[in-house]
């Protein structure tokens, strides 16, 4: 089945809202607390109210699961769902850093299908839709194939991690793989894209805090890329669960460094709760 269509449409939305976001980035930030350590913005609230408004003309029969709304379920019982983190990277967005995107993911009983992720600073979209390949979508929609070359050595892994929440396991994960190579980045999204375009090698995220709308998109275009995506214990992402936080995080990487790593930290103990930091 090709989803050539929903994948055009998601780039046009991602692109849409990122010059929305782009708009409140060049004129300065009000920034109000949802709590602690969860800033939200005009920047999120808007973006979200043209995501919703896109998707509702286009696709009425579908779900949509977003951010800055609440979860009324019915993602569970729809055939398709979209699931949308509208300013991924708030941090860094108020802080005037460049590291922060726009997620527009799709997924199909349960299973992520269509990727968009905008870098609006870049100008430009990562995408892809399953069995599609990656492409970069450039100025004036130019699209660009994306190829990366594999990583299979665990001494030379450049691992990707937080910026402004690293986690205090991540310490634990590098001494077991024996990684000498961390590069700090600011937005899950970001970080995952980098993965897949191959900047860096792996992102581990040991759990807790992630939510579904911060891994959907970059699931989707993992799939379409041929790079590995699945929770830390090698389990597929469960978008039909009642509970939206992803518990036992996520493990990106290409396929044979996915394999090492899941045997090098599966005995591990990450306490799989919402509040892991």
């Amino acid at each position: 089945m090709s989803y050539n269509e929903e994948l055009e449409f998601a780039v046009e939305i991602a692109k849409g809202a990122s010059q929305i976001v782009m708009e409140h980035y060049k004129r300065g930030v009000d920034v109000r607390w949802k709590a602690k350590n969860d800033p939200v913005t005009d920047a999120d609230e808007e973006s979200t109210v043209y995501l919703i408004e896109r998707i509702r003309q286009k696709y009425p029969d579908d779900s949509i699961l977003i951010e800055e709304r609440e979860d009324d379920k019915s993602r569970i019982q729809t055939l398709r769902t979209w699931i949308i983190d509208p300013l991924d990277g708030t941090q860094e967005f108020i802080d005037n850093r460049d590291e922060f995107t726009v997620m527009i993911g799709m997924i199909e009983r349960g299973f992520p299908v269509v990727g968009a992720v905008a870098l609006p600073v870049q100008n430009v979209v990562y995408a892809g839709a399953a069995g599609g390949g990656v492409f970069a979508y450039k100025e004036n929609f130019e699209r660009v194939p994306v190829t990366r070359k594999e990583c299979n050595r665990i001494s030379e892994i450049r691992l990707i991690v937080s910026r402004s929440h690293r986690s205090t396991k991540i310490d634990l994960i590098k001494q077991r793989l024996g990684i000498q190579n961390e590069i700090p980045c600011g937005s899950v999204g970001l970080k995952m894209i980098k993965v897949i375009i191959g900047e860096v090698d792996l992102y581990i995220h040991p759990g807790g805090k992630l939510k579904l709308w911060d891994v959907c998109a970059p699931n989707a275009i993992a799939n379409a890329g041929g790079v590995v995506f699945t929770d830390v214990t090698g389990m597929q992402i469960d978008y039909l669960s009642s509970d939206y936080y992803v518990r036992k995080g996520v493990l990106v990487a290409g396929k044979e460094l996915h394999k090492k790593v899941l045997e090098k930290i599966s005995d591990l103990n990450f306490h799989f709760t919402k509040d892991t930091s």
